[in-house]
């Protein structure tokens, strides 16, 4: 899989799961139930990109401590994948 396919892959899910944010490992499950293999590093990489578009598609949630994150999709991300951008 190319790297677009990658984030078309994980803005798909994130639109599945509507308003709830995931982390990668989150993602990563509910990919792999629908076939497609990614690891968690690709993912977050295809995260980090749709985060930092103009306007971005994912909007990125750190934990207090910051050792973790989860990603959200934005009304930009809905639109996109709804006009199969």
């Amino acid at each position: 899989m190319s790297p677009e396919d990658h984030r078309y892959e994980v803005r798909r899910f994130l639109y599945s799961i509507g308003s709830t944010s995931a982390d990668a490992s989150r993602i990563q499950h509910g990919l792999r139930r629908w076939g497609v293999n990614l690891t968690e590093h690709e993912i977050t990489g295809a995260a980090m990109f749709l985060a930092g578009l103009n306007p971005p598609q994912v909007e990125i949630h750190r934990a207090a401590l910051g050792s973790s994150q989860s990603f959200q999709i934005t009304s930009a991300g809905q639109l996109a994948y709804e006009r199969n951008e």
